[in-house]
């Protein structure tokens, strides 16, 4: 690990135009060597990127962007008589509009919207790897790894990366934290050349005074075996180098306490990140519909009230109120008034504002979601209609695969190590991955499941757990209440053997006791 390398990472960027189609022409190709053109990006910062989320940081809010009218007015001193220009400021209207919001919503719910799908690829598990593995489900769904996982979402698309460390505390409990520029943290992961596995993983963030100054940064370094912490005073308080300092090259600061060791056996962090928010691809358009919308309302505020129009040679008086309003005109006979017709928007600006949201909403994956006007929709229609969201979740779904494998793995280790089961829970060879969510019909797919297991190609055991109503565990609660019936059945017939038995011990009682009266 180099020196100076820790607090790095590649930054973010948009690429530009700058450079396009400006390779040289020629008459046949085999005349021009290779040809390399270098791109250049516009360098994003992940507070640009929070920016663009809140509708209060967006583009049309800024001045310098969209800029305010600046009018005047000719003034003439009553004392010299001399004219001076007397500049003003004019608010302009500014419409933002959450786009960003939608967008980040309805993809965080498609892609993350079901539990993470756990399964054991053994044909026959046994009785032991079947408990084990309810019990390491519990164990995903207690430590609120669903949770986790949401947010680790939510981060990675509104910021363009997330963490998630895994650690153990005093009493040897496993917990997950959530690390996300969102909460004030840099992230900063290192990967080995060679092999791409994480090596060293570093977090940078700052505590703050009563003034919301920055007063401390701190610097959490993660390792293969340590858990290491720095800090460094910004009021120019000097500490003292240590060895471990020198290695991560961390100048200025001063390291906390010795080394924590984490007994992960790997760095136990899960870092993912991508080349933006998940609206990077529209923002510019959503800039563009803000800019036109705002030009259209400032158009619509011109004539929110009536504008009187008078035609009169020797002029005319006019009484208003103290809000401006026209009470009475006094004009010649000749004069004319009236009010001045407001146009109603063009068409074409029309037509401007609703291509402009479908572009957005196409180049985003998101679908607005449609009127029904007639009872259930069928599954293949409703997956129809939300198509474009149901391919982007699919595509997140492959590119997070190798991200919810690491989970799995640290979840594995250190729930195994708080259990004291770590040889068993690894040796299940369980498959984890995301269930992408789509709307569907409930009653069609209980229809469906029912077909299958009736047509006997689909077990019981699967169809109840792709039932939407199925809870934890549900064929163990079937299987129980089986037995318990058939518990109370054979009781039932036991019980019916008895009576029958008792009525004919009885019956042959009372057949002895009149054979002996005869007898007598």
């Amino acid at each position: 690990m180099a020196t100076v390398d820790l607090l790095t990472k590649k930054p973010f960027g948009r690429i530009t135009a700058d450079g396009y189609m400006k390779g040289v022409t020629t008459k046949f190709l085999s005349d021009a060597n290779y040809y390399e053109s270098k791109e250049q990006y516009r360098i994003m910062s992940q507070a640009d990127f929070l920016r663009e989320y809140y509708p209060s940081g967006h583009l049309i809010n800024s001045e310098e962007w969209y800029p305010d009218k600046i009018k005047y007015e000719d003034v003439v001193d009553e004392t010299t008589g001399k004219t001076s220009r007397r500049y003003y400021k004019e608010k302009v209207m500014r419409v933002s509009v959450p786009f960003q919001i939608i967008i980040t919503a309805q993809q965080l719910v498609h892609t993350f919207g079901n539990n993470v799908k756990h399964t054991i690829i053994t044909s026959s598990p046994s009785e032991d790897e079947t408990n084990n593995f309810y019990e390491w489900r519990m164990g995903w769904l207690q430590k609120n790894m669903e949770i986790a996982l949401y947010e680790f979402g939510k981060s990675l698309f509104i910021t363009g990366d997330s963490a998630m460390v895994f650690y153990l505390d005093e009493d040897g409990k496993l917990g997950v934290k959530n690390l996300s520029y969102m909460n004030g943290d840099v992230l900063f992961p290192h990967y080995d050349s060679i092999t791409g596995k994480m090596n060293v993983f570093a977090r940078k963030y700052y505590d703050y005074d009563e003034d919301n100054d920055k007063k401390t940064e701190w610097v959490e370094v993660w390792d293969d075996k340590y858990l290491t912490r720095f800090k460094r005073d910004l009021k120019g308080i000097k500490g003292f180098s240590t060895k471990i300092k020198e290695l991560f090259g961390l100048d200025g600061f001063v390291q906390v306490g010795d080394p924590i060791e984490h007994n992960f056996g790997e760095v136990p962090v899960v870092y993912y990140r991508i080349d933006g928010p998940v609206w990077s691809a529209v923002q510019d358009d959503i800039d563009h519909w803000e800019l036109g919308f705002s030009h259209l309302t400032q158009n619509n505020l011109a004539f929110a009230f009536p504008i009187l129009v008078l035609k009169s040679d020797e002029g005319a008086e006019i009484d208003t109120d103290m809000y401006g309003a026209v009470k009475a005109i006094k004009m010649g006979s000749s004069d004319e008034a009236g009010y001045l017709k407001h146009d109603e928007s063009p068409e074409s600006f029309k037509l401007f504002l609703e291509k402009l949201s479908e572009i957005i909403f196409l180049g985003s994956f998101i679908v607005k979601t449609p009127e029904v006007h007639s009872g259930d929709l069928p599954a293949a229609a409703i997956k129809l209609i939300f198509s474009p969201s149901l391919d982007k979740a699919i595509l997140n779904k492959k590119d997070l695969d190798k991200c919810i494998d690491n989970m799995q793995r640290l979840f594995t280790t250190g729930y195994g190590t708080e259990k004291g089961k770590i040889t068993k829970y690894r040796s299940m060879n369980i498959l984890s991955e995301i269930d992408p969510y789509v709307h569907q019909n409930n009653s069609e797919l209980i229809g469906n499941l029912v077909q299958a297991v009736t047509g006997g190609f689909l077990s019981k055991d699967t169809a109840s757990q792709i039932n939407p109503y199925s809870v934890n565990n549900e064929m163990d609660k079937i299987i129980g209440e089986e037995k318990q019936k058939q518990q109370s059945d054979l009781l039932y017939q036991l019980k019916q053997e008895q009576n029958a038995a008792n009525a004919t011990e009885s019956a042959n009682n009372t057949n002895g006791n009149n054979t002996s009266s005869n007898a007598a």
